[in-house]
C-alpha cells in the first residue's frame, strides 16, 4: 500500500492506494498554511497521517503532489505557492527521516494530474497535451511526446504567473507591492489581480463572488456558486462566464503557443460540468476568426480531483518500480 498526498494550499487530501491506483481509504486535512505555521506544523500533520494510516495497512511509501517548481530526482521544492515556508526544501529527504525513513517521492501538483491523464485518462491516447488545474492556483502539466516537459528551470506548466489584463498603469502597483511570494492569497486577489491564478483560479473565483454579495470568503464555495446560479443570481452568473471567457483566451494562447493534441481541464471545480463545457463554449466562439483553430480540443481531465493522488502515485512507480 501507498500513502499518497495531495497538498493543496487549504486542505491536504489523502489516500491510501494500491499500486493499480485503487483508493481503500481517503481523506483530507486542512493546510497548516497560518501566518504563524511553519514547515515543522506541515511535517507534523504528514506525520500524524502516515502514523494513523500505518495502524491499518502496511505502507511501502509515501508519494507527494504539490504546489511549487520540485527537483523530482532530489525532492526538493522551490517556491511553494501558497505554502510560503516550502521554499528550496528537501521535503523528500525530511518526510523520509521523519516517518522512519521510509522512501518518499515528490512532483508538482500540476505535473502529477498530467502524468494520471497520461497513463489512464484522457491523454492516453494522444502524444502532446496541455493540462490545466484550477484550484488554489492555477497549476499545470505540459506532455511532450507523452513525458512531462519541465524546461530548464523546472517552470513549464506554472501558469498562475501567467499576466493577464494587464495595462502599463498596473507596473506602477508593482513597484509599490511586495512579490506574491510575501503575500497572503487573499491580498494578492486585491492587489496582484493581473496574473492568471490572482483573475481565474478557483479561489479567486470564490473571492470575486464573496466581494460581490459582501460575503466573507470562507462562506462561499464551488458548490454553493453553482447553486445560486441554479437559483437565478445573475451576478454571480455574470461573474463566472467573465470567468469562462477569461480562460478559454488564455486556452487559445496555449494551443497556438505548443499545438496540443488536448487542453484539459481540472481541479474541484471541474466536477462541475458547466465549467468546462463553459470554457468551451467561448473557446469555440474564439476560434472562428482564424482558421488557425480548426483543429483546438479541450475537455475535461478523466480522473478529475483524484488526478493529483494517480499522477503523485504514478510519479512513485516511476521513481521506484512497484
Amino acid at each position: 500500500m501507498y500513502l499518497v498526498f495531495d497538498v493543496g494550499g487549504t486542505f491536504i487530501k489523502y489516500a491510501v492506494m494500491t499500486e493499480d491506483g485503487t483508493v481503500c481509504e481517503k481523506k483530507k486535512i486542512p493546510t497548516p498554511v497560518g501566518v504563524d505555521n511553519t514547515l515543522d506544523d506541515f511535517t507534523e500533520a504528514v506525520y500524524g497521517v502516515y502514523c494513523l494510516c500505518s495502524k491499518d495497512y502496511r505502507i511501502d511509501g509515501i508519494a507527494i503532489g504539490m504546489p511549487g517548481q520540485v527537483d523530482v530526482e532530489k525532492g526538493i521544492v522551490y517556491c511553494g505557492g501558497a505554502i510560503k515556508y516550502m521554499d528550496d526544501i528537501p521535503l523528500g529527504e525530511i518526510i523520509s527521516e521523519k516517518c522512519g525513513g521510509i522512501r518518499v517521492s515528490v512532483e508538482n501538483d500540476g505535473k502529477c494530474a498530467a502524468l494520471a491523464e497520461v497513463f489512464s485518462g484522457n491523454a492516453s491516447d494522444v502524444q502532446n497535451a496541455i493540462v490545466i488545474v484550477f484550484g488554489t492556483g492555477i497549476g499545470g502539466g505540459i506532455i511532450k511526446d507523452r513525458k512531462i516537459h519541465r524546461g530548464n528551470h523546472l517552470l513549464a506548466g506554472e501558469l498562475s504567473f501567467s499576466f493577464v489584463d494587464m495595462t502599463r498603469g498596473d507596473l506602477e502597483k508593482i513597484d509599490k507591492i511586495p512579490s506574491l511570494e510575501k503575500m497572503s492569497v487573499e491580498r494578492s486577489f486585491e492587489e496582484a489581480p493581473f496574473t492568471w491564478s490572482c483573475r481565474d483560479s478557483t479561489l479567486a473565483l470564490v473571492h470575486r463572488v464573496a466581494k460581490a454579495k459582501g460575503l466573507p470568503d470562507s462562506e462561499v464555495n464551488g458548490e454553493l456558486i453553482y447553486k445560486w446560479i441554479d437559483e437565478g443570481d445573475t451576478v454571480t452568473e455574470s461573474i463566472v462566464e467573465d470567468t469562462y471567457f477569461s480562460i478559454a483566451k488564455q486556452c487559445c494562447n496555449l494551443y497556438v503557443a505548443f499545438d496540443p493534441d488536448v487542453i484539459l481541464i481540472g481541479g474541484g471545480i471541474s466536477a462541475q460540468p458547466a465549467f468546462t463545457e463553459g470554457i468551451k463554449r467561448y473557446a469555440e466562439r474564439l476560434s472562428k476568426i482564424t482558421k488557425v483553430y480548426r483543429n483546438m480540443r479541450i475537455d475535461v481531465c478523466l480522473h478529475r480531483n483524484d488526478a493529483n493522488l494517480i499522477g503523485a502515485l504514478c510519479n512513485f512507480i516511476q521513481m521506484y518500480g512497484k
